[in-house]
């Protein structure tokens, strides 16, 4: 749907491990009737910065830029920097979608990738690239992806969805290549790589973690508090009480409500956790560094697994995640257990 008073709305574009906050404006009509969009840029490229406080510094010094000349812009001029922070429906990673494509088709991440492939189309319309539009816009698999009405269930839909990943191992990445061509990342990205709410987060001493399995994606919280016995050495505790159950959520509203009421859990003696409360829903969205895949061995993942277990009280051998390489059947086996102190919640 166009409009001649179409929002400017921020997002993230995460491509080649980096993360970057602009400014996008979906489909408006000037006066003459004529559709446009377009992105924040200089003319040349497509502007990123590491977090809100540099893209409100560069708002507020007026500069001209692509948007300019938006009917919206003045309202960019005015907007807070929580108006600047994206939605978790606005944040685009362009390098998850090697994963996404190899689980399972579930609507989630068919979604994610489906969100992701039409802001790449988007990126190559309104920098005219033609190349990069034949790509995607122009590849059967990728244009049926978009189609909302587009399902992977059943004999042929698995078909289908094969046949999209197999598009995606021939293709993403030359896609990637000419995205990043068009962006300009603006400021050091080393120190502050764009976190949303996690200034909060981080002096809560605590993050948002999302657990994936084949079979579900679950959300809870994990972070660092003191024991309650004397001493220096900090625990790593999740949503539950210890050598009991871990609360662990399907939906991202759920887990925010739960954080905001909820008193039964370690994680409330934070000294920050009551500022949670102030929070949107989306600022319980997990960050990159918060995501978990526990559908195959990996460093990261072994770490977790034997915090949960250690924190479930599990009797579990956790000495299978020991050295270099694990072994897939005693991972799935670890993983399975540590599930069981899981509690559902919705």
């Amino acid at each position: 749907m166009t409009s001649s008073s179409a929002a400017i709305v921020p997002i993230t574009l995460t491509v080649n491990d980096r993360t970057g906050l602009t400014l996008w404006a979906p489909p408006w009509e000037d006066e003459d009737g004529e559709e446009w969009q377009g992105f924040l840029g200089d003319g040349k490229k497509i502007l990123l910065y590491p977090n809100v406080a540099d893209l409100a510094a560069f708002i507020a010094s007026g500069e001209e830029n692509d948007l300019s000349d938006h009917p919206g812009w003045g309202q960019v001029l005015k907007a807070t920097p929580d108006q600047l922070r994206p939605g978790a429906e606005d944040q685009y990673d362009l390098d998850m979608v090697y994963e996404w494509a190899s689980g399972e088709p579930d609507p989630v991440h068919v979604s994610a990738l489906a969100d992701v492939v039409d802001m790449v189309g988007k990126i190559a319309d309104c920098c005219d690239d033609g190349a990069l539009r034949r790509l995607v816009e122009g590849t059967p698999a990728y244009a049926e992806l978009v189609d909302e009405e587009n399902t992977y269930q059943g004999k042929d839909g698995r078909k289908r969805w094969n046949e999209l990943g197999d598009t995606i191992a021939d293709s993403w990445e030359r896609a990637i290549k000419r995205v990043d061509d068009w962006l300009e990342w603006v400021g050091d990205f080393t120190v502050a790589e764009f976190d949303g709410d996690d200034s909060i987060w981080q002096r809560v001493g605590a993050e948002p973690i999302e657990l994936r399995f084949s079979d579900a994606t679950l959300l809870t919280v994990r972070g660092d508090v003191a024991p309650d016995a004397e001493g220096d050495d900090t625990e790593t505790v999740f949503l539950g009480e210890p050598d009991d159950n871990v609360v662990v959520f399907t939906e991202v509203a759920d887990l925010a409500r739960y954080c905001r009421d909820a008193k039964g859990h370690r994680l409330v003696k934070l000294e920050w956790w009551s500022e949670l409360k102030d929070l949107d829903d989306d600022a319980f969205t997990p960050e990159a560094s918060g995501r978990f895949d526990l559908r195959k061995p990996s460093e990261r993942g072994a770490d977790l697994v034997r915090e949960l277990a250690i924190f479930c009280g599990l009797e579990a051998d956790t000495d299978v995640l020991d050295g270099s390489s694990i072994d897939k059947d005693d991972w799935n086996t670890l993983v399975d257990e540590v599930r069981t102190c899981f509690d559902v919640q919705d």
